[in-house]
């Protein structure tokens, strides 16, 4: 159970991120679907709109639409629920990561107007505003791969060498219009060793192997000092 200061955590990041954006209490697939609909809205809205959300989900893994469509997939999505992880499925790219209490996620979507967006433009404003968020703790964050970090990517947000956030991206086009839609989930507090256990199992039952390393991550609990890593 989380302690009263590793929720101000999540609190305290929160604000940090948007004053006025209260924190969503999410369950499971439909959590991840409003993703998509968040998309849709801002897709037709005028250029330079956007919509943010910060959201806590219940405890699942959330895989990518290439992973699902492999073999083994649904027996061993199976065997993660019948740990207490359902296995949930994204629009965005990536590989597999995981949800619950203690990991925040933050979707920014933006209407880019006529102009096509770049994969990597995708990232950029939702980088820089939490990047400013933990600027405002006092926290120096950067962007960039980690080797041994699960769902690694060029733009994991990062401190003191480790990864904290992983994100990913989805870009439609409408009409005359291209919108994108950024997002991140920040570790907070919890254990990352069994983030990466439970990872691991379910990524070697579709035939994965992948090596990700507990070193290679870190959360905002271990780096306040309020948590072993």
């Amino acid at each position: 159970m989380a302690s009263t200061q590793e929720r101000d955590l999540v609190r305290r990041l929160a604000h940090a991120i948007s004053a006025d954006t209260g924190v969503e209490g999410c369950s499971g697939q439909q959590a991840i679907d409003d993703d998509d609909a968040l998309l849709e809205k801002v897709a037709a809205l005028p250029s330079g709109s956007s919509r943010l959300r910060i959201w806590e989900n219940r405890n699942c893994l959330v895989t990518t639409r290439a992973i699902a469509r492999r073999e083994n997939f649904a027996e061993a999505a199976k065997l993660s629920a019948r740990s207490g992880w359902p296995v949930h499925v994204r629009s965005s790219g990536g590989t597999t990561v995981i949800h619950r209490p203690g990991i925040l996620n933050v979707s920014l979507a933006v209407a880019g107007g006529a102009e096509r967006v770049q994969p990597n433009a995708s990232y950029s404003d939702l980088s820089a505003l939490l990047q400013t968020a933990f600027h405002k703790l006092h926290l120096e964050a950067f962007v960039g791969p980690v080797v041994g970090a699960y769902c690694d990517g060029n733009y994991n947000l990062c401190l003191h060498g480790r990864k904290i956030a992983g994100t990913a991206s989805r870009i439609v086009r409408r009409k005359n219009q291209t919108a994108h839609i950024c997002h991140a989930s920040i570790v907070i507090y919890g254990s990352p060793e069994r983030d990466i256990s439970l990872i691991s199992k379910f990524e070697r039952g579709v035939g994965l192997d992948h090596v990700y390393a507990t070193s290679s991550h870190t959360s905002l609990a271990n780096i306040m000092g309020l948590s072993p890593v």
